[in-house]
């Protein structure tokens, strides 16, 4: 793995995120707003972002379309964020998040996002196909538009592969269930995604390095598994380890997810061992969670969270 090489991130549904942040929000009522911002979004754009800060080369991939496309894609060349956008003309979705800085809580409307039709999914295949060659890796995150088939992602995992064997997919429902089938290189999915797909649910340390055992029994190289403030766990060939996470004061924890996957790929592209990856990857998704808005952590943040994350290597008695 050349770790020089740009990672390609891939957003099935790409939106413009606008978070409001309103202390003492609640359902129900009028309220003003203290601060109000906009930025291109999705889980895909949000990995690439936090890469970025990171300092990784990224590439922001996905289907925009319309006045909204068109807006999200000026967002995203106004932060500096280098992309290779498919083009519809599907009109691209807007996601309400609303920040309680009181409480630390957020409110999120993501609405469905836009119908494709199979040849727009197709051109994405092919566009993200002939970016992949250049590429270091490739994470695919986040739902599916309307008018996608849930194979959707397992095809483009298989459209890719040969040109970048790293592929990493964060993405839950039907749409994962297929990608495990797929075999992409690594599947990073939260508690509640992973449960639902295996049937078994997923709030522990124990229970969650039991549903990453068995994702790698499925032919997956390295599984994550993330349980928000409980912290997470890593399981690949070499074995499994469990992180958990320091304690902040949390401002938004939107995007907390994608940035632990941006650092998981800019820890293994580093060459890091498994429990190393697994203390950056902690770090950044709790130094993500300092911040108003998704993604937009700082490398300062992430050193120091990193020093202060505990991992521990998981036994075989402690899995027995």
């Amino acid at each position: 793995m050349d770790p020089n090489r740009p990672i390609l991130c891939v957003t099935p549904n790409p939106s413009i995120d606008r978070t409001w942040v309103v202390p003492g929000f609640a359902a129900g009522c009028v309220w003003r707003a203290q601060d109000v911002s906009a930025q291109c979004g999705g889980k895909g754009v949000n990995v690439a972002r936090v890469l970025g800060r990171l300092g990784r080369q990224a590439i922001a991939a996905g289907p925009v379309g319309g006045h909204t496309g068109r807006h999200a894609t000026d967002l995203a060349a106004l932060e500096g964020l280098k992309t290779a956008w498919t083009w519809t003309t599907a009109e691209t979705r807007t996601c309400a998040i609303i920040v309680n800085p009181e409480t630390g809580d957020a409110t999120v409307v993501n609405e469905p996002g836009p119908m494709l039709s199979p040849a727009d999914w197709d051109r994405l295949i092919d566009d993200a196909a002939a970016a992949a060659g250049d590429c270091a890796a490739i994470a695919i995150s986040g739902s599916l538009p309307r008018g996608v088939a849930p194979d959707a992602v397992a095809r483009l995992i298989e459209a890719i592969r040969d040109r970048c064997s790293d592929v990493y997919v964060d993405t839950s429902g039907d749409a994962l269930v297929k990608a495990v089938a797929s075999r992409p290189l690594a599947i990073k999915v939260n508690g509640d995604e992973v449960g639902a797909l295996t049937g078994v649910p997923c709030a522990s340390h124990a229970e969650a390095v039991a549903a990453a055992m068995m994702l790698r029994r499925q032919g997956i190289a390295l599984a994550a598994v993330t349980l928000g403030v409980g912290g997470a766990v890593l399981v690949d060939a070499a074995g499994a380890w469990t992180a958990t996470a320091p304690s902040i004061d949390v401002v938004n924890p939107i995007g907390s997810g994608d940035a632990f996957l941006a650092a998981l790929i800019a820890a293994r592209l580093d060459g890091l061992p498994p429990g190393a990856c697994l203390r950056q990857a902690i770090a950044a998704g709790t130094a993500n969670a300092l911040a108003a808005t998704g993604g937009d952590l700082r490398r300062e943040d992430v050193e120091q969270l990193a020093r202060e994350t505990v991992v521990n290597a998981v036994t075989e008695s402690s899995t027995a």
